[in-house]
């Protein structure tokens, strides 16, 4: 069993999505799964040129030649594979988006029709691995990932990670004891989800409750990043003579 996250975070390794990826990944080696997480940003992926090769030049194969031949590879060649980003403009981040663009060569150029009037294009190869995603945004609240939600709805993840007030678990010194506690179960909640979904093929309602715990409240939260922006603010001030 091998379980992937590709991150489309642009913080890379110091991301609160690779904080949240890495603990369920734990999980997941703990119920005996291979695991890796790959930081897209420090991979060469071109954007997609939209020229069609794959679809008709090439079939299969993009004419590109950097570093998305390998990452399809790692793609396919594994059991469970999720997405993580960042909420960026209401969306995932443009590294994420650019990465996904690149698999058109995977899809082939016919159009079918769906019973409920979508269509889509039939799939090149005869198996696809089973995806989850996480996301986590700046914002408190719940309505930051409504945009991500409906991009999502329609492919059927095993498992969605939708965490609101992230950096708050960047800031555990500052935090008071019970959303201390709560980011804790938080993280325990991935692990357990990790662990379900390799053991079992499927997370349960209860570790799914879990994982989307509220932290902290809405104010609590505004309140310390406002005054975290201040301070910042000011500090540079100081540091510039001329301001």
């Amino acid at each position: 069993m091998r379980v992937t996250v590709f991150n489309g975070s642009p913080r890379g390794r110091t991301s609160n999505s690779h904080k949240i990826a890495k603990a369920l990944l734990e999980g997941a080696r703990d119920a005996g799964a291979e695991t890796e997480e790959v930081f897209l940003i420090e991979k060469n992926i071109e954007y997609c040129r939209g020229c069609l090769a794959c679809w008709g030049k090439t079939p299969g194969k993009c004419i590109i030649n950097d570093d998305m031949t390998e990452l399809i590879d790692q793609y396919l060649e594994s059991d469970y594979v999720g997405l993580a980003t960042p909420v960026y403009g209401m969306f995932m981040t443009p590294v994420l988006k650019n990465f996904t663009d690149r698999f058109l060569p995977l899809a082939t150029p016919h159009i079918r029709k769906n019973k409920d009037g979508t269509f889509y294009h039939d799939g090149r190869v005869k198996r696809f691995p089973r995806q989850f995603f996480i996301s986590n945004c700046g914002f408190p609240g719940e309505h930051n990932f409504d945009l991500l939600k409906a991009y999502i709805s329609q492919q059927g993840f095993v498992l969605e990670v939708y965490r609101n007030c992230g950096e708050a678990l960047d800031q555990a010194d500052d935090n008071d004891p019970e959303t201390n506690r709560n980011i804790v179960e938080f993280f325990n909640a991935l692990r357990e989800a990790g662990h379900e979904m390799v053991k079992n093929g499927k997370v349960s309602d209860e570790t799914v409750e879990k994982i989307h715990i509220k932290i902290m409240s809405d104010e609590d939260y505004m309140a310390g990043a406002n005054k975290f922006w201040d301070e910042e603010i000011s500090k540079h001030k100081s540091e510039d003579p001329e301001s």
